[in-house]
């Protein structure tokens, strides 16, 4: 007799948690959240490439000189750290090799972070001048990056609650507790604009003309026009999963 009253426990039991399982389902709401920021970079990274070089009077700039002035020119006029300039790598290990030919023409690239447009201006105004044979933005960036990606992922959740919160209303119905809260990738998106960006040689006969062209970029959206460095934003978007309880 015992036996079979445990039986039946279990089954009743068995029934009554798919029971509940199902009311469950069916009384819940699943939606996703989207959220978008868009933030003004305050790193923007810089590939900059030195060549050597013979002037008309037949003076031979060699990459130290021109390096100094460079570095010079970025501590002092534009207030950039020298901790913010960096030479490639591979860069330095091809140099130390074409160093052993005194007639090979050598070129150096570094990697410059300014803080500001204005210091990516500075640069670009006197590149005929410092013997910069090519230069580009290869980054923009934030320094709270981190705070900005987790700020946008609680704005996301935030716009899941109120989307199930206002679709309910529209029925009569409201929104409970969170039931389950999937995150997709956990990764932000982010777009710098700089999937489509040009590299910017130093072959024009005018410094003047080479800057007024360069202080430009093109931000692909209307048939080629023009964007200023400084007006550049970053875009991160980021969408979750989320399924409340109908009350």
């Amino acid at each position: 007799m015992k036996k079979i009253i445990l039986i039946l426990s279990a089954i009743f039991a068995f029934a009554f948690t798919t029971k509940a399982q199902e009311t469950k389902a069916e009384h819940s709401i699943k939606v996703i959240g989207t959220a978008e920021m868009e933030i003004v970079p305050d790193e923007i990274y810089m590939s900059v490439t030195l060549r050597e070089y013979t002037n008309k009077d037949k003076k031979k700039f060699t990459i130290e000189e021109l390096e100094k002035n460079l570095v010079n020119y970025i501590e002092k006029v534009t207030t950039t750290d020298k901790k913010d300039i960096k030479m490639d790598n591979m860069s330095a290990y091809v140099l130390s090799m074409k160093r052993k030919n005194k007639d090979e023409v050598i070129s150096k690239s570094y990697d410059v972070k300014f803080k500001n447009s204005q210091q990516v201006y500075m640069l670009y105004s006197v590149m005929d001048s410092l013997g910069i044979s090519k230069a580009f933005v290869s980054k923009y960036s934030h320094s709270k990056m981190d705070e900005y990606k987790k700020q946008i992922k609680i704005n996301a959740i935030k716009a899941a609650k109120e989307k199930a919160t206002y679709l309910l209303e529209a029925i009569g119905e409201k929104s409970g507790k969170a039931i389950n809260i999937e995150e997709k990738s956990g990764l932000v998106s982010i777009d710098d604009g700089i999937r489509n960006g040009r590299e910017y040689n130093n072959n024009t006969s005018t410094s003047n003309s080479w800057a007024q062209t360069r202080y430009m970029i093109s931000d692909g959206d209307d048939g080629g026009s023009e964007k200023i460095i400084g007006d550049k934003t970053i875009k991160l978007n980021y969408s979750i999963n989320a399924e409340f309880a109908i009350q």
